[in-house]
Order: structure tokens, then C-alpha cells, then sequence
């Protein structure tokens, strides 16, 4: 029997490359409903050649299909779609609003294949509260987290020490911060190893994705922050280690191809033998350095923002998906991103807590306010 797959965000990078496991193990998955932000054009493509039976586009765009298909939109087009009967949801959906088809799946019960890492980090408390009362699982689909999920399954917890994720260091690791602050656009999105969306190849650059992914390893596996540990490794082989309590150091190693985990949270608990890009060790060289906190401060900050908890990883998170937005309109430089995500965290002085999700449109909306007081610029 054939598992009914919903994919949010199905026009984006992690949607395009699950397309393709799909497409290319038909025997194996039936998918019945894809949903995108926008690109209509894309997802209409998609729709057509898999003649998904479900569609639906958050931008109120009508559109038209030459098959029979249900269309939805909006918010609740969204809602409507994680509603369906299905046995795993790929949730890849970028920003904030994927946070309610996600509580929709969990409370259907449906396992989810994760890579929206905001919603995690923004809503943690909330989305563990969903977990409690479901039969859900959440299976990450980053590459880091992947690996750690597959390590730290293969050990007792009691034995682990410490985990640790590796990050490229984006396209200036070796680069001073001077010419990192002064970079533009398209030199933030050449990114030396991965392929990835916009939003996550500028968040690698500052290394704002690996604070976030710092956030979000706390959650999935419940670990201390001082249990917690992120290394520069520029080749992006590593993907996740962890310290046994003997000094023992384990690894999960493969060529940076976002297939790999992807297969892997699409299949589970099975492995495949399918293999995307074959690892070969011959002549390869594994370099892992410390991060330079006085270049990266946004780990730094992230690393503080997880310890107070409450409401500052929503912040943290937040501000970012909106300053990202605005640096690729050109309002703000690379550098401000970071200076202006401290800014909105020292500027809070409301409620600690997130009880409920609107709490979290009002800090979205709190944010855009306050940068457009900032930049003068109105999102």
C-alpha cells in the first residue's frame, strides 16, 4: 500500500527534490495534495504532472487546472489541505504561517517530515503541547538534524555527552567581518556546498540558520544548551556527531545532497537502497574549526535566546524572516540583519510566555512595526 503524502511547500527547494523521490519511487507514495506560498505557475506545473487531486495556493490567486482538482486558498486553503487523510505531511512551507497546518496535522494525527525550522523554533512550547495529545511524529528532514536523529536513536541517551552540528560557515568563514558586513546580495547567495532557497542560503551566510538550528536541536532531542555544540566544517560531509560519555566521537557522513535526508524521513522507519550520491572516503578532506563568535554573532545571540526561552526564540526567528525580506528588496545591508534582530530582542517588554498562536501573529506584526520605525519602510 502506498503512502498518501501531503507536500507544503512543494514549489520550493526541499518540495522540488521530494518531487523527484517521489516521481521516481511511484510504486511506493501517492501523492494527494501539494501547497505553495505563491509561484503559482510552479505549483500549477507540479499539479499537472502528477494530477494531484488537491491544491492549494496561500496567495488568493485563482487558478485553473485541465484535470478535476480541489483548489483552496488562503490561510484556511492551507488548513483545508492539512485536513485530508494522509499518512506523512512534508512540511517545507517557508515563514511563520506554516504553523497552522501544521497543528491541523498533528491534531489529525499524521506523522511530519519537517524542514520549516521557524515554526519550531517560534512555537516549540506550543507544538510539544500538540505532541502530547497525538499519535503525531515529527521527523526532521534538515541534514544535520537527520543525522542526529539517526544517531542518537542508535545509542542510549544516558550514554551521549553531547551532540554537535557542523556548519559550512556560508561563503565567509575565511573572510574578515569587515568584508562579510560589506558583502551584497549575490555574493551572500553563493553559497560554497549547498543548493538551497533564498531565505536559508542568506541565513547560512550569517550563520542565523545555525543559531536557529541550534534551537531547534534543543527541541527535537532535548538536550542542554551546554550539551550543544557547533563546528565550522567547510566540506559539509559531516552532518551531525555526537560525544559518547567515553570520549567516543560518531559521525553521519554523506555528500551535501538534500535527497538523502529527504528519502530518509519519506521512508521511515525503512532505509531504501537507493542511492542519490554514492560516498566515497577515498582523498577526502575533513576539516572542523571553531566559530569565531566575534564574526558570528548571531550564534552567539541564538545560543542566549534558547536559554531565556518564552517568547525570545519567536523573536529571534521572526525578525529574522522579516529582515531577510527586507535585505533582499535592498532596504537594509547584510550586516543589519543581525544588529536588528538584538535591537527587536532588547526592544520586547510584553509577555514571556506563548500560550497561544495569536500571541505569535501579534509578535509578527509587533516586529513589523517596529522595523518600519527603524527603516522606514512598511512590509
Amino acid at each position: 500500500m502506498r503512502k498518501r503524502i501531503i507536500i507544503f511547500g512543494a514549489t520550493g527547494s526541499i518540495g522540488t527534490q521530494t518531487l523527484e523521490i517521489i516521481d521516481k519511487n511511484k510504486d511506493k507514495f501517492e501523492l494527494i495534495g501539494v501547497a505553495s506560498k505563491g509561484n503559482v505557475d510552479k505549483l500549477k506545473a507540479i499539479a499537472e504532472k502528477f494530477k494531484v487531486p488537491y491544491v492549494a495556493l496561500f496567495d488568493n490567486k485563482p487558478f485553473s487546472l485541465s484535470y478535476n482538482a480541489k483548489t483552496f486558498y488562503g490561510k484556511e486553503g492551507l488548513e483545508q489541505l492539512a485536513n485530508l487523510d494522509s499518512d506523512l505531511v512534508i512540511m517545507s512551507i517557508s515563514g511563520i504561517e506554516a504553523v497552522y497546518p501544521l497543528k491541523i496535522s498533528i491534531e489529525r494525527g499524521a506523522n511530519i517530515a519537517i524542514a520549516t525550522k521557524e515554526i519550531v523554533v517560534a512555537c516549540g512550547d506550543l507544538i510539544k503541547k500538540w505532541l502530547k495529545k497525538s499519535k503525531s511524529k515529527l521527523i526532521p528532514i534538515d541534514s544535520e538534524h537527520s543525522a542526529l536523529f539517526q544517531l542518537i536513536n542508535s545509542f542510549r541517551k544516558k550514554n551521549i555527552e553531547k551532540i554537535i552540528l557542523t556548519a559550512s560557515g556560508g561563503p565567509f568563514w575565511n573572510k574578515s567581518r569587515e568584508e562579510m558586513e560589506k558583502t551584497k546580495l549575490e555574493e551572500v547567495l553563493k553559497h560554497p556546498t549547498w543548493k538551497m532557497g533564498y531565505k536559508t542560503t542568506i541565513d547560512s551566510a550569517n550563520l542565523v540558520n545555525k543559531g536557529l538550528e541550534v534551537i531547534e536541536a534543543h527541541f527535537f532531542f532535548n538536550f542542554d544548551y551546554n550539551s550543544i555544540k557547533v563546528m565550522i566544517h567547510p566540506q559539509s560531509i559531516v552532518h551531525g556527531m555526537i560525544e559518547l560519555v567515553d570520549g567516543s566521537i560518531i559521525a553521519q557522513m554523506a555528500y551535501p545532497d538534500m535527497r538523502i535526508p529527504i528519502q530518509y524521513a519519506l521512508f521511515y522507519p525503512q532505509r531504501p537502497k537507493i542511492k542519490w550520491s554514492p560516498f566515497d572516503l577515498k582523498n577526502q578532506k575533513l576539516e572542523f574549526y571553531d566559530v569565531d563568535y566575534d564574526k558570528f554573532p548571531a550564534l552567539q545571540l541564538a545560543y542566549e535566546v534558547g536559554k531565556k526561552g518564552g517568547v525570545y526564540p519567536a523573536i529571534f526567528a521572526i525578525s529574522d524572516e522579516v529582515l531577510v525580506e527586507l535585505f533582499i528588496k535592498g532596504i537594509i545591508n547584510f550586516k543589519d540583519i543581525v544588529s536588528f534582530i538584538k535591537y527587536a530582542l532588547e526592544s520586547w517588554k510584553e509577555f514571556k510566555e506563548i500560550e497561544n498562536l495569536e500571541q505569535i501573529e501579534y509578535i509578527k506584526n509587533w516586529i513589523k512595526n517596529l522595523i518600519k520605525q527603524k527603516v522606514g519602510y512598511n512590509l
